[in-house]
């Protein structure tokens, strides 16, 4: 393995072999626990941290120990991790947790947001066919949000079957908002172009929800250079930039669950794979070849 952290560096990993790359001034990287969700919430966190993550993006979800803010930091603290970020339960599976009503599952998350000690919200919109959700998302839902010190985010979503039944897919309908959740994996399944989005939405975006697409019309949320976004270049003009928000590696881990020692080893060589290439690196053999041909 070579030495990792410099632009132009290749960073190679076999097996359980990690080579951390210099992370000075870039942005911080979160796990999320939402890929995990049906695994109990202390070996969850106990896995990220094993991973080499120092925080973790929260998942609200069936399982009432992550809607419940004294279990949330007591486990947290155990597995020596901060939660800096809290993803509410908008997801069609999620339906019914903390109710259906738009406007009282975001004021219930952000009550629990608060109680955790976290500094944002990541929302998803209202369907179409709730406009009065859509109202108070837009008009009320950041005051509301930073009533509790808290900020709400909107995050991008995608269609579905060829129509668009999320009220916020592309980034025009993203501006309505003052904070965007920007997400990497749902701009390819819009058919959005990164680079266009962020030219669009940098001066919103306050968190990155980081994954490859399979460009198969889903939302893969693929492992880091297994898919078709150019995330090399992507991530690269991110550490460029000096943007200073908080970014979630936010990848499928169904395959690795048969193992603990598998996930954590898969865990952590994204987290170095993100790093390397925020640095402007290449994070593996592959990517190499694939960027310079």
């Amino acid at each position: 393995m070579e030495d990792g952290g410099g632009p132009g560096t290749v960073v190679r990993m076999t097996g359980n072999d990690v080579q951390e790359p210099r992370r000075r001034g870039l942005p911080r990287l979160l796990a999320a626990t939402g890929p995990l969700a049906l695994s109990p919430l202390d070996w969850t966190l106990d896995a990220i941290a094993e991973a080499g993550y120092d925080g973790a993006e929260l998942l609200l979800a069936h399982n009432p120990e992550t809607r419940d803010p004294d279990r949330v930091l007591t486990l947290a603290e155990r597995a020596g991790l901060e939660i800096p970020v809290v993803h509410g339960p908008y997801m069609v599976l999620l339906r019914n947790v903390l109710g259906q009503n738009y406007r009282e599952k975001t004021q219930r998350s952000l009550e629990i947001v608060r109680a955790v000690g976290a500094g944002l919200l990541v929302a998803h919109a209202p369907f179409r066919f709730e406009p009065g959700g859509r109202r108070w998302a837009v008009e009320e839902a950041s005051d509301e949000a930073a009533a509790h010190g808290v900020t709400f985010g909107m995050e991008n979503l995608f269609p579905f079957g060829g129509r668009n039944f999320s009220a916020v897919v592309t980034p025009d309908e993203l501006t309505a908002f003052p904070s965007v959740v920007f997400d990497t994996s749902h701009f390819a399944v819009a058919g959005v172009d990164l680079f266009d989005a962020w030219a669009t939405l940098a001066d919103r975006v306050v968190h990155l929800h980081v994954s490859d697409n399979f460009g198969n019309g889903r939302d893969s949320h693929a492992p880091i250079g297994e898919g078709v976004l150019p995330l090399d270049r992507f991530l690269a003009m991110i550490g460029a930039s000096g943007w200073s928000g908080t970014i979630t590696l936010e990848v499928d881990c169904r395959a690795f669950l048969d193992s603990r020692e598998r996930l954590v080893a898969f865990l952590a060589e994204e987290r170095v794979k993100a790093t390397t290439l925020l640095a402007g690196g290449h994070s593996d053999e592959r990517l190499t070849a694939a960027t310079s041909s």
